[in-house]
């Protein structure tokens, strides 16, 4: 019997031990918890930050490629124009000679 209670008591204060060792294993994973929590809050704000950036970028790319074209057209009007008026001015040249 009093072998029971011997190894009952090695029993409990393993136990209590363990216990308490475990008590500060799990305030460090809650501090790990947290700290990774607040790293994943930053991540996604910065994320959000560059997705609202990427969006603006991409809206004056847009801009910018709608202007290139409008300034081709314009280009392409304007040889289209010069080369009318080149027409034009070569057989008033060859009458002159």
């Amino acid at each position: 019997m009093l072998r029971r209670l011997a190894m009952f008591a090695v029993v409990a204060v393993l136990a209590t031990g363990l216990s308490a060792c475990g008590s500060k294993e799990k305030e460090e994973l809650k501090q790990k918890v947290a700290s990774l929590e607040q790293q994943l809050a930053k991540s996604t704000s910065q994320v959000a930050e560059k997705d609202a950036a990427l969006a603006s970028m991409e809206q004056s790319l847009k801009q910018a490629q709608d202007e290139v074209a409008k300034c081709k057209v314009e280009r392409d009007k304007l040889k289209a124009e010069i080369a009318q008026l080149k027409r034009k001015t070569a057989p008033a040249k060859k009458k002159k000679k």
